[in-house]
């Protein structure tokens, strides 16, 4: 009777010692690793000769080696967890491991969401439509040529949104038109008033028109920014009725001059940008404050970039070459890379 107690207890802890190590084997397993990668909308890599991986997550990289507990976050971050293990052909993490790397992860987003960054870039071709703006008119016969305003601008600013995007995929880099159809001055700047922004993002305004003048010798660039005389609104109403009613006005003129500033500089930064993408082809006619509509209606900082002349004869030959209108973009385009990153840095060294 004994004996068989004992062969009884004996095959009870059998089972109990094979389950036991079916448990440790299941935890050791873990999750499956391109699952878990897809849930985490990153991709996976792994190279078997090495026994090396590497998980990516937009620009966040997690290194591994098969079996290895050290992982290498980011650019030399060290995690120490279990290792990835391999099983049948597939990899397993270990759930504490995938704990640890979704928390750094996470840690990561918050550290993007707390800087401030120009997340939208709104471009406005000007004029368009029933509404041509500046007319050029010049030469005779094969020689002559006719260029409109409206033409210029847009294919200025469509060239500028396709190199914006490539240059920042993750930004919103909208355009007011992007065909010969006329939004009215009003539609241009609730476009942008109206993008949804973050608690530390930005949108900047970038308005492209042609210029023309009863002086048909007058000619060159310019960029234009509101003037730091007028006053205007620039707190959002959603945003002012959360707020006590006296404070309204000193938030508002804090605001608008740090708009202004920052409209000087994207205005500087343009200017030098375009200098240096045309050269000596074309005349700088500097930086100048007025109070036109987008400007001034826009809560935002904001310019307006006159490409040159229609009215005289060799600058409207040189806007109706596509090749000098490219340049033209590359300069506003370059312009507002030298502003972005300057507007980055600068916040994220002193901070809101």
């Amino acid at each position: 009777m004994k004996r068989m107690l004992h062969a009884r207890w004996l095959a009870i802890l059998v089972v109990a010692s094979c389950c036991v190590t079916a448990a440790v084997g299941a935890q050791e397993a873990g999750i499956d690793l391109v699952t878990k990668a897809n849930q985490w909308k990153a991709s996976m890599r792994y190279d078997a000769l090495s026994s090396t991986g590497a998980i990516l997550r937009g620009g966040d990289l997690v290194r591994f080696k098969l079996g290895n507990d050290l992982f290498v976050l980011g650019s030399g971050e060290l995690l120490r967890s279990a290792p990835i293990s391999q099983q049948s052909g597939q990899l397993y993490i270990p759930a504490a491991t995938a704990a640890a790397i979704e928390s750094w992860f996470a840690r990561r987003d918050a550290e993007r969401a707390s800087r401030f960054s120009i997340a939208a870039i709104l471009i406005d071709p000007g004029h368009g439509g029933r509404d041509p703006g500046a007319i050029g008119e010049h030469g005779t016969g094969s020689s002559a040529i006719r260029i409109a305003e409206k033409d210029i601008t847009l294919l200025v600013a469509l060239e500028l949104k396709k190199r914006l995007q490539a240059m920042w995929p993750d930004k919103a880099i909208l355009i007011t038109r992007s065909d010969d159809s006329y939004p009215s001055l009003d539609e241009r700047v609730a476009m942008g008033n109206s993008v949804k922004l973050g608690p530390n993002e930005a949108i900047i305004y970038v308005s492209v028109h042609a210029n023309a003048s009863f002086n048909k010798a007058a000619s060159g660039y310019e960029v234009w920014y509101l003037n730091p005389d007028y006053r205007r609104t620039v707190l959002d109403p959603s945003q002012a009725a959360l707020i006590e009613p006296g404070v309204v006005p000193i938030l508002n003129s804090m605001l608008e001059e740090e708009f202004t500033t920052e409209s000087v500089f994207l205005a500087r930064a343009i200017m030098d940008g375009l200098g240096t993408a045309i050269g000596s082809v074309s005349v700088s006619r500097g930086i100048r404050a007025e109070e036109w509509f987008v400007v001034r209606n826009a809560r935002m900082p904001s310019v307006l970039v006159e490409l040159g002349f229609v009215t005289n004869e060799n600058e409207a030959r040189m806007l109706a070459d596509p090749a000098h209108l490219r340049k033209l973009a590359d300069g506003i385009y370059n312009g507002v890379l030298s502003f972005v990153d300057h507007f980055e840095r600068r916040k994220a060294a002193t901070g809101p």
